[in-house]
């Protein structure tokens, strides 16, 4: 993208903006990669399965009526709360983990 410049040859202000469009590159990168992740949760032994992907949709949900009462809605609906609020926190961590990997490089004032 850039031709090859020797950090001597740039000013601070350069190399500064020289590591922010190295840094938005990957970040893009990360996106298109977030995209494809999914991660499953689930609750009430099974009763509830959350699938969400790296765009934070749910993408599927599955009941197992076996596993709890088909009259007992609000029971139901805080099964699926609690499925659809873990796939949210574990998808987070997965981000941070993966953002974490792909910025530890870059040593951007603000963002380091």
């Amino acid at each position: 993208m850039f031709p090859a410049y020797s950090k001597r040859s740039l000013t601070k202000k350069g190399i500064i903006m020289l590591e922010q469009v190295k840094a938005m590159n990957e970040l893009r990168k990360l996106q298109k990669e977030l995209k494809k992740v999914e991660v499953e949760a689930d609750a009430g032994n099974g009763a509830v399965v959350i699938v969400m992907n790296g765009e934070q949709k749910v993408t599927s949900v599955k009941l197992d009526p076996t596993k709890y009462d088909q009259a007992d809605t609000e029971r139901l609906e805080k099964l699926i709360e609690s499925a659809v609020n873990q796939a949210n926190s574990t998808l987070q961590r997965e981000v941070a983990e993966r953002m974490k990997g792909k910025m530890g490089d870059f040593n951007i004032p603000g963002l380091s």
